[in-house]
């Protein structure tokens, strides 16, 4: 088994875990429809990488962006720089209006929908893999940027 989470991403859930013992999930079959706990957070890395480079592409900072969202800035840097926390689904909703993509779209990337969409997961893992949390978007990352919202925005899900 391969993980595909940038070096951060351990260092600063190693932090929050601290002294806490850490397990590596439940076992399959074992979770129940609709319980939220259990989910996977990799998409959430995705939906973190993608608010933060929509942001940067607009030349927005957290409090911009959360005022047109109508949601509070601290659940922009939340949902940007801490996956493991599950973002409010009205929250993700207010924000997919702002992006102008599929509400359902972003809620599956967000980790608060069962994901439907090969097509979609290929788009944000891509999107993910060649986007780094850097002050301006290098051509490689502005085109993945494109073709993830051309994704969620033509999601039909």
């Amino acid at each position: 088994m391969k993980l595909e989470y940038p070096k951060e991403w351990f260092q600063r859930s190693a932090e929050i875990e601290g002294e806490t013992e850490v397990g590596a999930g439940v076992s399959p079959g074992t979770r129940e429809p609709g319980d939220t706990e259990n989910r996977p957070i990799g998409t959430r890395i995705v939906f973190g990488h993608f608010v933060a480079l929509w942001r940067r592409n607009k030349g927005w900072n957290a409090e911009q962006l959360a005022e047109a969202a109508g949601i509070d800035a601290e659940e922009i840097l939340e949902i940007e720089h801490e996956p493991q926390s599950e973002p409010a689904p009205d929250a993700v909703f207010k924000l997919a209006s702002v992006f102008n993509v599929a509400p359902k779209a972003l809620m599956e990337i967000a980790g608060l929908r069962q994901a439907y969409s090969p097509k979609l997961r290929e788009k944000a893992i891509r999107f993910a893999a060649c986007s780094e949390q850097i002050s301006a978007l290098e051509p490689h990352e502005l085109e993945a940027f494109e073709a993830f919202v051309t994704a969620l925005t033509e999601y039909k899900g």
